[in-house]
This record gives C-alpha cells, sequence and structure tokens, in this order.
C-alpha cells in the first residue's frame, strides 16, 4: 500500500497543478517559443536594437511603468494582501517563492554572471550618437548584473502564483500575458537582452513549481487555510 500511495499522491498534485495553470502555461509556452526563436535569428545585440528601433511615445511611457509590475514591491504587495484576504498559507507559499526565486536569479547575477553588462553599457556608443532611443534617463539606466533578469523573475512568480491560486483557470491568460509584458518592458527599456528575460522567466515558473509542489505534497501549514482579515462570508 506504501508503495503505490506516494505516486498517485504525486499525479494528484502535478494534476491539480495542471488543471489550474494550463492557461498560463500556454501562454508561457508561447513566448518561450518566440523568445528562443529571436535568439536563435539574432544576436544578443541585434534583437536589443529591434527592439529599441519599434519605440513610440506611448510605448515609453507604458512600459515605464508597467515594468514596475515585475519589481520586488509589486511581490511583497502580493503576498501581504494573499497574508490578509486570502490565506496565510498562501501568503507562506508565495513568500517562500519569490525568496527562493529571488535568491537564485541573484546567486547568477553577481557570483556565475558578475560581469554581463546591461544594453546601455553594450550598446553605449549608439546610445550616445543618438542612433538608439532611450526611453529612460540616463541616471535610471543600469549598468551590470545583466544576466539573468530579475524583474522577469519576479513577474513569472508573481503572476503564476496568482495563477495557482486563482479559482478561474481562464485567470491564467491574464495573468500570463502580464508577465510577458513586464518581461517585455526590460528589453523595451534596454535594461536587459532577450537571453536575460528567457533565463529570469524559466527560473520564475520553475522556481514557484517546486516551491508551490513541495507544500502540497508535504502538506505544510495545511491547518492554515484562513486569512488574517476574516471577511463576513468567511
Amino acid at each position: 500500500m506504501f508503495v503505490t500511495f506516494e505516486p498517485i499522491m504525486k499525479e494528484g498534485i502535478i494534476q491539480k497543478i495542471v488543471n489550474s495553470s494550463k492557461y498560463f502555461v500556454l501562454v508561457y509556452i508561447l513566448f518561450l517559443v518566440t523568445v528562443a526563436v529571436l535568439l536563435l535569428k539574432f544576436s544578443r545585440l541585434e534583437g536589443t536594437m529591434i527592439v529599441n528601433h519599434t519605440w513610440t511615445s506611448f510605448q515609453d511611457v507604458f512600459f515605464k511603468y508597467f515594468t514596475y509590475l515585475g519589481g520586488g514591491e509589486t511581490a511583497i504587495v502580493v503576498v501581504l494582501l494573499l497574508f490578509m484576504f486570502y490565506s496565510v498559507r498562501s501568503g507562506v507559499i508565495a513568500l517562500v517563492s519569490f525568496a527562493v526565486t529571488a535568491g537564485v536569479t541573484q546567486f547568477f547575477k553577481r557570483v556565475v554572471f558578475p560581469n554581463v553588462m546591461r544594453p546601455y553599457i553594450e550598446l553605449y556608443s549608439e546610445f550616445q550618437r543618438d542612433e538608439l532611443h532611450l526611453a529612460l534617463s540616463e541616471e535610471l539606466m543600469k549598468k551590470g548584473n545583466s544576466f539573468p533578469s530579475g524583474h522577469t523573475t519576479s513577474a513569472f512568480s508573481v503572476f503564476f502564483i496568482l495563477t495557482l491560486f486563482s479559482k478561474k483557470p481562464e485567470l491564467g491568460i491574464l495573468f500570463g500575458c502580464i508577465a510577458v509584458l513586464a518581461s517585455y518592458s526590460r528589453v523595451y527599456l534596454s535594461q536587459h537582452f532577450f537571453e536575460d528575460i528567457f533565463v529570469g522567466s524559466m527560473i520564475g515558473v520553475v522556481g514557484t513549481f517546486v516551491v508551490y509542489f513541495t507544500f502540497e505534497k508535504m502538506n505544510w501549514l495545511k491547518g492554515k487555510q484562513r486569512p488574517l482579515i476574516k471577511t463576513k462570508k468567511q
């Protein structure tokens, strides 16, 4: 009996994850395929320059603010909202997911690939000659620690976890699109290369999956299903 119980449990958990995130995963696969094609067809600098040449005033404003959805501040807000209004357990899972994925990304950035420069440095002469458009002020342009993209990791982790906690799987389409746009904003703003957001997204999705799966498999905090703030319906 004990031999067959474990595989059944694993299959059940994975099936639960698949059912709740199938639409998000579909959007994510399309994102991966698109970025992979661009990486195979163009060099890292060519890809950045192609996106840069599509600039418009509307996109400058839109992506300047939309990119914050991939920031650490958004992750903190999501954790707090989950704690207060969804459940303590969901807040803990989100917090651990964000901490793990951010930690992995920062390890790669600062230990494994500490010398990878950002587009602004790699293409500095082109920016100075006004051959490339600068969507942000020079003071806001990051210089180093380009690989992988921390904003992309955070965006995919945040919106993947929201998909997993949502009772409506179709919201995965919306959450997936938000994560994709937040990631694309990093390339549009010349803060990252396509390879940075490609790997960053994988860390965000895989890391979040592992944390969520582990909590489900180990039944951690199953008794903490209530939020900190109880509403009348609850």
